[in-house]
């Protein structure tokens, strides 16, 4: 589905554009004497961004799944390029999780160490998730709907590897090599070796 591979790109630009503000104020941290509601402004922001985002990734998953019942585009490529673009979106996002959790680390604000933990955590998974689920509805769709394809342990593996936190690149990777693999005509037997 072409609105699939849309909204792929649409919520990985966003991702990015969502961090903004939290760069910016990561940066203005440093300096000396920031005004408190100019950075409750850059918060605000890029709380506002993520929320803009959000129905992108939503339409992403609601479009995959759609697709296990109707369309037959291969977006594994577009998956795969989605997921090594947004590497350094994870490691930056990894990063200001960690900072968020360390300034709560003081006696009043320790009961939030974990609700904090697990909204980054989620909100991370979610975005993650959104990304992985058109190589999901493809596989699903070529073994159940079209029976094109025969569930195989490998292939199954590399499924797994979508739902798993940073495996999800090297299963995005593998998902479409697996493909073109699959697409590339064999040659009869005979053809191909050189006859003596």
């Amino acid at each position: 589905m072409k609105a699939n591979k849309v909204t792929l790109i649409a919520q990985t630009i966003g991702m990015y554009v969502m961090h903004l503000p939290l760069y910016v104020l990561f940066i203005l941290e440093l300096l000396p004497g920031i005004d408190e509601s100019f950075v409750m402004g850059l918060l605000i922001t890029a709380l506002v961004l993520m929320a803009l985002v959000a129905p992108v990734a939503i339409a992403n998953i609601v479009l995959s799944v759609i697709s296990v019942f109707k369309g037959e585009t291969d977006l594994s490529q577009t998956v795969m390029k989605v997921k090594l673009a947004l590497i350094p979106w994870y490691v930056i996002n990894f990063a200001m999780c960690f900072v968020i959790v360390s300034i709560s680390f003081n006696p009043f604000m320790m009961i939030a160490i974990p609700v904090v933990i697990a909204i980054t955590v989620g909100i991370t998974y979610f975005f993650m998730l959104a990304t992985s689920l058109p190589d999901v509805g493809y596989y699903l769709r070529r073994v159940f709907v079209t029976k094109e394809e025969k569930i195989t342990a490998s292939r199954v593996f590399v499924v797994i590897l979508l739902f798993i936190f940073c495996l999800d690149v090297v299963g995005g990777i593998v998902f479409h090599r697996q493909n073109v693999k699959a697409e590339l005509p064999s040659l009869p037997e005979g053809e191909g070796s050189e006859s003596k």
